[in-house]
């Protein structure tokens, strides 16, 4: 069997778009794609790839056919060294800075000083106010109950709505808190969560109240 060059030239451009993805899937929170909207996000990272490789010399000149038992020899003299390693630095740099930029949303803080978008690059609205809020809840659940704690963790979306809350107290009627002296409690039925309130406090101003109460001899 015979393998045409201009084919292994044509995966050598493509896969690193693949491995893109595949490396985007595991640092962006993201709704699984598959499908062509998966293979289309890696045609994507592929032609990024293959455009910054190009304008930098990097691209490898293949021609002929070779006997697919030699392929091994073949890639090892016919393959230009430096596009595989640019090609491989690039397909794990790429969406290294894309999950930055997706984390901190700084692209699109940008887009709206700019009146281009007014939106965010995140995928929900709840996943938004979760990453944007760092500062302590106060969760009212079904039958009037409410408990006070950090969001360490909490889910993607509200359908899914699972939150787990640190160093948790309850709300009592008064206004009053009592101390669960437990690390955290996981809020695991999405339905009985009512309503989320984002407090004044955050861990810089409890860590400060915490401070000044040590410092005036308080317990």
């Amino acid at each position: 069997m015979s393998i045409s060059l201009e084919a292994v030239a044509v995966l050598m451009i493509l896969l690193p778009g693949f491995v893109s993805s595949a490396v985007l899937d595991h640092v962006v929170v993201r709704k699984s794609r598959e499908g062509l909207a998966q293979i289309t996000e890696a045609l994507v990272f592929s032609f990024l790839i293959y455009a910054t490789l190009v304008s930098l010399g990097g691209f490898p000149v293949v021609r002929g056919t070779v006997d697919a038992k030699h392929l091994p020899n073949l890639l090892e003299s016919a393959v230009n060294r430096r596009f595989v390693l640019g090609a491989l630095l690039l397909s794990l740099l790429l969406p290294l800075v894309l999950g930055f930029l997706n984390t901190t949303d700084l692209h699109m803080k940008i887009a709206r000083r700019l009146r281009i978008s007014n939106k965010t690059a995140r995928e929900t609205t709840w996943l938004d106010v979760f990453s944007e809020q760092r500062r302590y809840v106060i969760v009212n659940l079904s039958g009037q109950r409410r408990i006070f704690g950090w969001p360490q963790y909490y889910s993607n979306d509200r359908e899914e709505g699972l939150l787990y809350l640190f160093d948790p107290a309850w709300v009592n009627d008064d206004g009053t808190y009592t101390n669960l002296d437990i690390h955290g409690m996981f809020l695991v039925e999405p339905g009985s969560i009512e309503s989320i309130e984002f407090t004044n406090v955050t861990s810089r101003t409890a860590y400060g109240q915490a401070d000044r109460s040590l410092d005036d001899g308080e317990p």
